[in-house]
């Protein structure tokens, strides 16, 4: 399946890029939203992944981290599918308590826009998300040459429901390899998001050619 990141001012405008997709999944990016005012999205939350990602992973805006989760606790109102909050943050653990208790799905994540750390140190970081109980993790570093995509890759054979690849132009390969094992991944609705990242018809396309479907 294919998510596609929705960057939007606010719901409405979501909502028209929802309507003109063909994606499976919808990543909202609340740190990129001038409103607060989540109800038009309610029809779509089935299929929505909300996030209100940090600027140091790559977020839109400055947002405090109290306000951050006010905003998480907005987002778990309309009762998305999923909500993807970063491990490492201030706010992880009581976001992930409040999903639990709302009955949303948890995404925990980790994005190293500087390089792909060791090995080791990426097992450690899965083994952190598991600890704390997500339903989906998510490890996304950056490629600084292809070999660092078969470290990413390697990954899948230690971790169950795991999304995880490069980012920057050389870690394309192992964003397709995710299309085709893992539970989802991420593609752009037009406005890319992250160094690399495909549009969802492209990624659509690619993942035909390779398997068919």
């Amino acid at each position: 399946m294919i998510a596609g990141v929705v960057v939007a001012k606010n719901a409405r405008e979501a909502v028209r890029l929802i309507e003109s997709s063909s994606a499976d999944l919808y990543e909202i990016r609340l740190d990129g939203f001038q409103s607060r005012d989540l109800a038009p999205l309610r029809e779509f939350s089935d299929r929505l992944i909300i996030t209100v990602r940090r600027v140091e992973e790559g977020g839109l805006s400055f947002i405090p981290e109290e306000e951050r989760l006010e905003l998480y606790r907005t987002a778990m109102e309309i009762e998305p599918a999923y909500v993807d909050v970063e491990v490492y943050s201030r706010i992880a653990e009581e976001v992930v308590k409040e999903a639990k208790r709302a009955g949303v799905g948890v995404i925990l994540s980790f994005h190293d826009f500087e390089k792909t750390p060791t090995f080791g140190s990426l097992l450690g970081i899965i083994d952190d998300m598991e600890e704390m109980d997500a339903d989906i993790i998510k490890v996304v570093p950056t490629a600084k040459t292809l070999k660092d995509n078969a470290r990413v890759i390697r990954l899948y054979d230690t971790a169950e429901n795991l999304v995880a690849f490069c980012m920057g132009p050389l870690g394309r390969i192992s964003r397709l390899f995710s299309a085709l094992v893992a539970p989802f991944t991420y593609a752009s609705l037009g406005r890319e998001t992250a160094p690399g990242q495909m549009r969802v018809d492209e990624l659509r396309r690619l993942m035909v050619m390779v398997n068919g479907r």
